[in-house]
């Protein structure tokens, strides 16, 4: 977003691929299909349990599109967290769309700004993000991956295709190993991705039966 409106560098285009420098592929993904224009994403499950408490970033999700009581009574959340249990999902699946990567729309960008910072009475989110966590009912862990799914999945569900994961079938979040034929595993087990950390490196070497998710 501020790369093209700051920055004014207009040669970046409107789908923006944001992968976390730890991410190893296994397989191919297409992310925006050429004929009808929707989005891959993805949700995990498996790798927390569906309650929503603690650092979780439910609350400040939620809270950031409310908006402030100050403008007014305050809005229906746009990002409802249907994936966590509570009184009013008590089938949530506890799914996360924190996978190591994030396609983003600017045109969702620019519509995800505009509304939080009109309910906060702000020019910029960063403003927003401010007052909102002096509030209880925002202050949580922020996520951005977390924030930007669940609002193009509320506004424009149109756009998203979703594909489920679970964590350690699939989709490995959390390793030390990602050398040749251990991605050769991922790969002939159809898994999309290896998160490998490097803090994880130091564990295995301490102690080498913590090596995380693996493929092999």
């Amino acid at each position: 977003f501020d790369l093209r409106t700051r920055l004014n560098l207009t040669y970046i285009g409107d789908n923006i691929l944001v992968v976390d420098s730890d991410t190893v592929w296994s397989r191919n993904v297409t992310f925006v299909h050429p004929t009808n224009g929707t989005v891959h994403y993805f949700d995990v499950r498996g790798r927390q349990e569906p309650e929503c408490d603690g650092m979780d970033p439910v609350r400040f999700t939620e809270g950031i599109t409310a908006g402030s009581s100050l403008l007014g009574p305050r809005k229906p959340t746009m990002t409802p967290f249907v994936s966590c249990v509570r009184a009013e999902y008590p089938n949530a699946t506890g799914a996360r769309h924190i996978v190591h990567h994030m396609l983003f729309q600017y045109d969702v960008m620019m519509e995800l700004h505009s509304v939080i910072t009109q309910r906060w009475g702000v020019s910029t989110l960063w403003q927003a993000f401010v007052k909102c966590y002096r509030h209880d009912f925002c202050k949580s862990r922020v996520a951005e991956y977390e924030l930007y799914f669940a609002f193009v999945s509320n506004v424009y569900p149109e756009r998203v295709n979703l594909e489920h994961l679970v964590n350690g079938v699939n989709y490995m979040a959390s390793s030390a190993i990602c050398e040749e034929k251990e991605m050769g595993c991922c790969r002939e087990k159809g898994v999309v991705l290896k998160g490998c950390h490097d803090h994880r490196i130091k564990i295995w070497k301490r102690t080498k039966s913590k090596v995380g998710d693996m493929c092999c």
